[in-house]
């Protein structure tokens, strides 16, 4: 059997070049599903090679979700600030309707997936009528339940995964410097009348070729069909030249593993409690939102069970994260880490919205996951993640992330958690749950 290709793709300027390339090279289909798309010069910039390669034919679908792209997502990305940086920029960058009326006048199929869940939907496949039937009895408040995915499948050849939503926090042609506040940055390029005047994000997409393609294609076929997109056949899956330049390795394994707010276990929370509880040497965690009380504490648990085992986890900075409550409830968390001897550490600069995880240097997971209650509790969104088991795939994520981003960073201390926190009350007593029930409300 055919082994997977997997190369991982940090920062907007590496993903932004490999992801036009492979998309103006598709011949038959090219399906999106991303939680956001902005209206902004990128944003602009992919929806332009997904009208050209509709218009010559190619079979282009997207999913997106227009009410939390018109919101900046229930909190904020800070896009429509950022856009008022460009002087290019003179319209609103959260309405992405005209973007999504010009590529369909060029053929492009668009579906909002900010849905009524509650609808009956007829489909011939009894799996996916099953699906539409758990969650239509599951979900309580349509507004909470987002599909939160970013995957992308070419030709059923070549597809993404990863936190990169489609926007110029997240892809970008010019990299930013790592040394330089995000924020002086942007304003720095704006005055010397540079491109790309915005504050930019450190994230990730991962690419693969091979049969793992056929799996991710099929969860996007599905969520195409049950949000009321019309059924297509499958593409059988052809090997494609490689990219030039790819740095792509030949992987042991790789399993695709998705949730949904169904009546079922949410199966990406027992990958991570499983891994966390079978991890031998060393676990390492880059997440923005890392406060799902069975995630921490199955850290603590695993770090009192095997004190020799390593935990480093990379987590945002205040100043930079673009969640206020979903930092504040992450620093709940500093005192019962450092206390049982897991390193924590902040990034600093830029905003980190990297998603990525390694066990014992051989288990790695990619994908849209954050570790707190939207992604993995009762609230659960639409998420997709790919686990590959595969060490020198490990070795490779180690050395080009958490050795760089350690440099990047800054270690939590006692003194650092006893801080005060935006609200002025003390981080340690700040109660996550709490933060869900007052997120609720503000929707």
């Amino acid at each position: 059997m055919p082994r997977d290709l997997v190369e991982l793709l940090v920062d907007g300027h590496h993903i932004l070049p490999a992801l036009l390339a492979d998309l103006r090279r598709a011949e038959r289909n090219i399906h999106v599903s991303v939680f956001l798309f902005f209206r902004d010069p990128i944003g602009e910039e992919i929806a332009g090679v997904l009208e050209e390669r509709a218009r010559a034919g190619v079979d282009v679908r997207v999913l997106l979700n227009f009410a939390k792209t018109a919101m900046g997502d229930p909190f904020s990305t800070g896009e429509r600030r950022m856009m008022r940086h460009d002087p290019n920029v003179d319209y609103d960058p959260l309405d992405v309707r005209p973007l999504c009326e010009r590529m369909q006048r060029a053929g492009v199929v668009v579906l909002d997936t900010d849905l009524d869940y509650d609808r009956i939907i007829e489909v011939a496949d009894p799996r996916l009528s099953s699906l539409a039937a758990q969650i239509r009895g599951s979900i309580d408040v349509d507004a909470l339940h987002v599909d939160h995915r970013k995957i992308v499948t070419i030709d059923g050849s070549v597809a993404y995964c990863g936190g990169a939503n489609f926007g110029a926090q997240y892809l970008y042609h010019d990299a930013f410097d790592p040394a330089v506040d995000a924020m002086a940055e942007a304003e720095l390029r704006k005055h010397a009348g540079l491109r790309e005047p915005w504050w930019k994000w450190h994230d990730s997409l991962t690419r693969f070729e091979g049969p793992v393609v056929a799996a991710i294609e099929e969860e996007f076929r599905a969520r195409w069909i049950l949000d009321g997109g019309e059924a297509y056949e499958h593409v059988s899956l052809e090997a494609q030249a490689p990219r030039a330049g790819t740095g792509a390795l030949a992987v042991e394994s790789a399993r695709v593993l998705v949730n949904a707010p169904d009546n079922q276990p949410n199966a990406i929370l027992e990958l991570y409690l499983g891994l966390i509880a079978g991890a031998e040497r060393s676990i390492f965690i880059e997440n923005p939102y890392l406060y799902h009380e069975g995630i921490v504490a199955a850290l603590c648990a695993a770090k009192v069970a095997r004190p020799a085992l390593e935990i480093v986890l990379v987590l945002p900075s205040r100043r930079h994260n673009d969640n206020v409550f979903g930092q504040d409830a992450q620093e709940h968390a500093y005192a019962r880490f450092l206390a049982c001897g897991i390193e924590v550490f902040e990034y600093l600069n830029h905003f980190n919205h990297m998603k990525i995880a390694v066990f014992d240097g051989r288990l790695s997971v990619h994908g849209s996951t954050n570790l707190n209650y939207r992604s993995l509790q009762r609230d659960k969104d639409f998420e997709l993640v790919v686990l590959i088991d595969d060490e020198p795939l490990g070795a490779r994520i180690l050395a080009e992330v958490r050795d760089v981003d350690l440099t990047r960073s800054r270690r939590i201390d006692a003194s650092i958690v006893h801080e005060k926190g935006w609200s002025g009350l003390t981080i340690r007593r700040r109660n996550p749950w709490t933060l869900l029930m007052l997120w609720r409300r503000l929707l």
